[in-house]
């Protein structure tokens, strides 16, 4: 049995709209609805939901989504977001992992397949109920949230913003591969292009220089390769190569020195 959520349901349509929103009340939740964009960001903002099931009623050939809302909103919330869609192509459902999306449906949805993805997606923050809000602890790896502060051995270490958001996000989803798309999403913000990896690998490399003991052996950050990365709570010294490379070069608006 679950708690009653507040979900908020985004779409042009009115019948689908009202539709969804019957389905997410029969599934024992409470829905707000959003007749468009602008004002599904205003509902974001002020009735803090728990859920988000987007509408889609993009017309474009090659893709049934528009990403630059996906984008929005992981950029502002870590909110489960389910999307409704006309179908789904190759391309629509990596980018759906890239960006964390709890589920990719396509019309027609039955209320039971709803009710079931929203209730999954609602009990995953569940499962992460023991993540500390105010600090974590590994190993010789101290993480204050509250302070923003880092310590290794006892020793702050200076991180930049994007380097901390990255720290947090892998420690966040530890034990799970986090996807390059969902990196850059998550960390550079929704204008970012979700195929340019060099920041990320940049930054997973300062990372490591700052906190590993040994960076091109590390315990903590690992590489997936062609995935991702995964921050491991137990040593894995088996992972695909472990560490890649140091980038050779700095990518576009990335500092060229080792930020402080």
């Amino acid at each position: 049995m679950y708690e009653q959520a507040k979900i908020l349901v985004i779409g042009f349509g009115e019948d689908e709209r009202r539709r969804v929103a019957n389905s997410v009340v029969l599934s024992g939740h409470e829905a707000v609805t959003a007749s468009d964009w602008k004002k599904g960001l205003r509902e974001l903002y002020s009735q803090r939901p728990n859920a988000l099931v987007l509408l889609s009623d993009c017309r474009d050939g090659n893709d049934p989504i528009d990403w630059g809302e996906v984008q929005t909103v992981r950029s502002l919330s870590d909110i489960p977001v389910i999307i409704i869609a006309d179908r789904a192509t190759q391309r629509s459902l990596q980018k759906a992992i890239d960006l964390g999306v709890a589920g990719f449906l396509v019309r027609p949805v039955e209320t039971k397949v709803l009710s079931e993805r929203l209730n999954g997606a609602l009990e995953r923050p569940r499962r992460n109920e023991t993540f500390p809000q105010a600090d974590f602890h590994h190993e010789n790896l101290h993480i204050d949230w509250r302070r923003f502060e880092v310590t290794v051995d006892g020793q702050v270490v200076n991180l930049s913003p994007i380097e901390f958001k990255l720290l947090s996000l892998l420690v966040e989803r530890r034990g799970e591969v986090v996807t390059h798309g969902e990196i850059l999403a998550r960390v550079w913000g929704p204008n970012y292009d979700l195929g340019d990896r060099r920041n990320v690998k940049l930054y997973i490399w300062y990372l490591r220089k700052k906190l590993e003991r040994d960076p091109s052996h590390p315990r903590w950050i690992n590489t997936r390769n062609g995935l991702g990365y995964i921050f491991s709570a137990e040593t894995d010294s088996t992972t695909d190569g472990g560490a890649e490379r140091q980038p050779a070069t700095v990518a576009s608006g990335a500092p060229a020195g080792r930020p402080t």
